[in-house]
């Protein structure tokens, strides 16, 4: 169609010059000449609409074909999956299992083909969405065609429009379902040609970079791009502040911007000149309003076998993200030190945590945050390379661990297989048999969930002893006690507070990833799936 169209668009190309060369005759002149003229200009005007037409059609018709290409051959992939998986998608879009003889397969295939199974269906699902929208945007540009309502502009812009990632005229490229879960997201990704994707993370990078189910590598490339763009927008404005006689409003709003960009430009240094030793970071998540929020990981979590996710807790933002990175650095060494043959350990900074302690007795920055955090955990087993499933560890520091609490009591619970609260003030349950771990049997959920907390730790002031129970008015009672039903693990006692104080300090409440500590030994162990002490 677009071949044939071609050579129509040429002959109209070559009839339109004739007309042009007949009515311009040097030397012709009267009524006649005149009224050739007239008649020529509006041959001329009704050619070069129908070249636009044309012009527009076939490009529109070529970029069906590409479209059409990429959803077969997407359809083939797809059915291949299903074959070597003991599954087969029927002309319905169902995905059944063909009559098979001889015994059932063992637990672990049964396991990777419920999966498996899963991933299907978001697939089928993104074909068929993918080839209505085709239809339906060839069908409009058709219909604009036939009515005379394309323009010598919109013939220009097709083959432009197909790459934006928006719908303006011609071939869109879809963006991701509307309340897609991470695997709809996968599907869709999976469902692009390179080129785009590559268009994508180039001209329209915050359509994806902070979307789970889409891959790391792919994240990251979209958020170095913003990363860049967001601190040359922050030093043009501190630029523009400290140009000015700065009130207090002004000083305020100048200390958040050194602070916001102190974090983004530790970021950078992460990512760009990282310490010898230390693993590839990626920038997974960002975003800048407010105090911040940032979600970098240190080493691939798609590749690694045993991946952590990081919570912190009361005070953290983008002005201490370097800190935290720095423990998730620790923690890789300390998991490869207990024989993880290959650790990723992300630092979530995706929730507003509480500013400051007395914020930190409530609940809402738990409960606003805990979707986010189960959503990404999602996103890290849709994403995750090879047919065995990484061991996933998500570990809470102090108003962290809340967060993580109160994801994990809630529905179908955490999709990971470690929980680890350090220093907590309360996760929101009574007990550790009220957690929720997908794929863990719940009368096994307390094996998995580990505790600890320093003898000097300033967090202890949260919990009220009531016998050999420890009681928390406002986040639950103190996970790191053997009444709660998890596993305690030994940390260093830390830095010992005034008398006045009971002997805690802060001091203690950020020790736990001291180089050499009890806590960080244990903390490794429990990432590399080995038991603490």
């Amino acid at each position: 169609m677009a071949d044939a169209l071609n050579q129509r668009c040429q002959a109209l190309i070559a009839t339109n010059d004739d007309v042009e060369s007949a009515i311009v005759r040097e030397g012709w002149m009267g009524n006649a000449a005149v009224a050739a003229g007239q008649r020529g200009r509006s041959l001329i005007s009704g050619l070069e609409q129908r070249v636009a037409e044309a012009s527009a059609v076939r490009r529109a018709a070529h970029e069906v074909q590409l479209a059409v290409e990429r959803i077969a051959e997407f359809v083939l992939q797809t059915d291949e999956l299903a074959r070597v998986n003991g599954w087969h998608v029927g002309g319905d879009g169902a995905v059944v299992r063909p009559p098979t003889a001889g015994p059932p397969p063992p637990p672990d295939v049964v396991a990777k083909q419920a999966r498996v199974k899963v991933e299907l269906a978001d697939r089928v699902e993104q074909i068929l969405r993918r080839a209505a929208d085709v239809d339906a945007d060839f069908a409009a540009i058709l219909t604009k065609a036939m009515s005379g309502e394309i323009t010598e502009q919109d013939a220009t812009s097709l083959a432009q429009a197909a790459d934006a990632g928006t719908r303006q005229s011609g071939l869109s490229i879809i963006g991701p379902p509307e309340g897609g879960t991470p695997g709809d997201n996968k599907a869709w990704w999976a469902s692009l040609s390179d080129t785009a994707k590559a268009t994508i993370l180039r001209d329209n990078p915050d359509l994806v970079r902070n979307l789970d189910g889409i891959p790391v590598v792919d994240r990251d490339s979209a958020n170095r791009a913003v990363l860049q763009r967001e601190i040359g927008k922050l030093e043009t404005k501190k630029a523009e502040l400290t140009r000015g006689n700065l009130g207090d409003a002004g000083k305020a709003a100048l200390d958040e911007i050194t602070a916001k960009l102190k974090g983004l430009h530790n970021i950078d240094n992460r990512l760009n000149r990282p310490d010898n030793g230390q693993p590839q970071a990626f920038l997974i998540g960002l975003d800048i309003a407010g105090d911040g929020k940032a979600i970098v990981s240190s080493g691939n979590p798609d590749t690694a076998k045993n991946v952590a996710t990081y919570v912190p807790g009361t005070g953290s933002g983008l002005a201490s993200i370097g800190d935290d990175v720095n423990r998730s650095d620790r923690m890789v060494a300390a998991a490869t030190k207990a024989g993880s043959p290959s650790t990723a350990v992300v630092t979530w900074m995706g929730y507003d945590a509480p500013n400051e302690l007395p914020n930190a007795g409530s609940e809402s920055y738990a409960d606003n945050g805990k979707g986010a955090l189960a959503g990404f955990q999602d996103g890290l087993r849709a994403t995750h390379d090879g047919d065995t499933p990484s061991h996933n560890t998500v570990l809470g520091h102090s108003y962290g661990s809340t967060v993580i609490g109160h994801a994990a009591r809630e529905g179908g619970g955490l999709n990971a297989d470690e929980l680890a609260f350090v220093g907590s003030p309360g996760v929101g349950v009574d007990s550790a048999n009220e957690l929720h771990l997908r794929g863990v049997d719940q009368a096994q959920v307390g094996q998995h969930v580990h505790s600890t907390v320093a003898e000097h730790d300033i967090i202890k002031v949260t919990n009220l002893e009531v016998g050999d129970e420890g009681l928390d008015i406002a986040l639950g009672p103190d996970p790191a006690t053997a009444q709660f039903g998890g596993q305690v693990f030994s940390s260093d006692a830390g830095t010992s507070g005034p008398i006045y104080q009971g002997g805690l300090s802060k001091e203690a409440h950020s020790e736990y990833w001291n180089p050499n500590s009890k806590s960080l030994g244990n903390i490794g162990l429990i990432i590399a799936g080995k038991p603490t002490s």
